[in-house]
């Protein structure tokens, strides 16, 4: 019926249905062409969109992809004369950007099983504040600019999926190194029946319009010629997405008096003084991550 137009109408319509009959597939037939519309529309978007991302992640494993060949050719060519330093600094940044390229790809992976509801947790317990510190020193090498200091208390464990804890992690504090000041400060507090993670810097903050847009896929602060950093606008996204898959959350607030707070939370539990490496039971589902802290750590 949305195919049919103005005299396809009049041949069909009966006197019996009179004008009204008339008004009723004109009706249908604009509607028709209303969708029609809508869905060219929709689908040269979705065009815009995919050419955008592989350009995008295009030039940022292009980047990476070069200093590793550049800094390996020479290592090739001139490993016997160069200085046991300078071949050590080599080796260190092409392992850094190795390490960037697994994380790019792994978070441009996880988006589709993210979409389909189709990853995968294996919880297991680990120490948070022992993880932080891992993820700390890859993201604030030592020497660099900017520093990191992770201030978590003893005996936080947390009974979740790792390598997606991990990659929450990660995601923050780079976010924080990209485009925070050049000290980072990740603390812990319990509040409520959550425990919350902080991780603030004493940078610019993000401008009070872009406070929404940060967490949606692909957007960055800066874009176009005025980008200043690396990455493809997909870690905020992903760290807010797994927390609460995880019944967590993530969010932004501002820093007084400058800076940025994002902030990390995860169902708590309280089980006094944690002992052993037992599994924690009756969990709500099994995708929950529950955070275990002992008494002795009290509300903030």
């Amino acid at each position: 019926m949305a195919d049919l137009n103005i005299p396809d109408v009049l041949l069909y319509l009966s006197p019996a249905g009179g004008v009204i009959g008339l008004i009723w597939a004109w009706r249908i037939t604009a509607h028709g062409r209303v969708r029609e519309r809508e869905v060219l529309r929709l689908s040269e978007e979705a065009h815009t969109i995919k050419n955008d991302f592989v350009t995008l992640v295009s030039h940022e494993l292009r980047t990476p992809l070069t200093s590793i060949a550049g800094f390996a050719d020479t290592l090739e060519e001139s490993w016997e004369n160069l200085p046991p330093e300078e071949v050590s600094e080599f080796l260190s940044i092409i392992n850094r950007q190795a390490l960037y390229l697994g994380d790019l790809v792994e978070d441009v992976l996880v988006i589709p099983r993210l979409e389909a509801n189709r990853l995968r947790l294996e919880p297991e317990l680990f120490d948070l504040g022992d993880l932080f510190e891992d993820v700390a020193q890859m993201v604030f090498p030592s020497g660099g600019r900017k520093s990191s200091l992770v201030s978590l208390p003893d005996g936080v464990r947390v009974h979740a999926d790792r390598r997606r804890v991990q990659q929450i992690i990660r995601n923050l504090l780079e976010n924080a190194r990209k485009y925070g000041g050049d000290q980072v400060l990740v603390e812990g507090q319990v509040l409520g029946d959550q425990y919350l993670v902080i991780i603030s810097d004493n940078g610019p903050g993000v401008p009070d319009e872009e406070t929404r847009r940060v967490f949606e896929n692909f957007e960055q602060v800066s874009k176009g010629e005025a980008r200043e950093s690396t990455g493809i606008g997909l870690g905020l996204p992903i760290a807010r997405r797994l927390a609460r898959l995880m019944g967590g959350d993530v969010w932004y607030e501002r820093r007084f008096p400058t800076g940025a707070r994002f902030c990390y939370s995860l169902p708590l539990r309280r089980r006094g003084t944690v002992e052993g490496e037992g599994e924690v039971e009756d969990l709500d589902t099994p995708e929950t991550a529950v955070i275990e802290v002992p008494d002795s750590i009290g509300a903030g």
